[in-house]
């Protein structure tokens, strides 16, 4: 059975072990061995969880480790996961079993599925991305490496969303719009024309912010 390694102990990494508990294959196929932060007392403040086991940037991965990522900031995330495959590190993909799956959607190595997220039809999601809870995701819709999709978004048929993007909670994207690489929509957005790379929006219509 596989070791799962949670990279942070901050709120995400809380957040990644209460799904990996309720994820396809735990119990089965691997189980929750700690995390891994750079502070050791990372979690002394709370009870109940698994302990951090060591600081992502010194651990030699394990025969059996398998690592999930959960870290807000995209460009920590980009780090940590350069670092540990260079290590020789597997990563593993947490689908919650609350969340709908429909036909040929792919999911990428070392992304989160959270609760009530729906994947409709041929929809692709990359490695290291995120879809947190009841966030529904439209048929042929890409979702790039490293993209983070926070809370009860509604993301529509065809969009791409580009690699390290992030679309704040609350936000629509109508059908067939493209999300520049590492752009921010900005929370409670509604996005009706294409976002430039690098870009923030924010706003109903979404605009371009300062």
């Amino acid at each position: 059975m596989k070791k799962l390694l949670i990279v942070g102990a901050g709120g995400f990494g809380r957040e990644a072990w209460g799904m990996a508990l309720e994820s396809l294959g735990y119990g089965s196929e691997f189980k929750v061995k700690g995390f891994l932060d750079a502070k050791a007392d990372a979690l002394d403040a709370f009870a109940g969880y698994p302990p951090v086991v060591g600081d992502p940037a010194t651990y030699v991965p394990q025969e059996g480790d398998v690592f999930i990522t959960a870290l807000g900031s995209i460009s920590a995330r980009r780090r940590c996961v350069a670092a540990l495959e260079g290590k020789g590190a597997e990563f593993a993909t947490l689908v919650h079993r609350s969340a709908f799956l429909g036909p040929n959607v792919t999911v990428g190595e070392g992304s989160l599925i959270a609760p009530g997220v729906s994947l409709t039809a041929d929809v692709m999601v990359g490695r290291h991305a995120d879809i947190f809870h009841n966030t529904s995701v439209g048929h042929d819709s890409q979702i790039g490496d490293f993209a983070h999709i926070y809370a009860q978004c509604a993301i529509g048929g065809g969009v791409k969303v580009g690699s390290g993007a992030s679309v704040y909670p609350g936000s629509v994207v109508v059908p067939r719009r493209r999300i520049g690489e590492d752009s921010t929509v900005g929370a409670g957005s509604c996005v009706f024309l294409d976002v430039p790379s690098a870009t923030t929006v924010h706003g109903n219509p979404a605009a371009p912010v300062e």
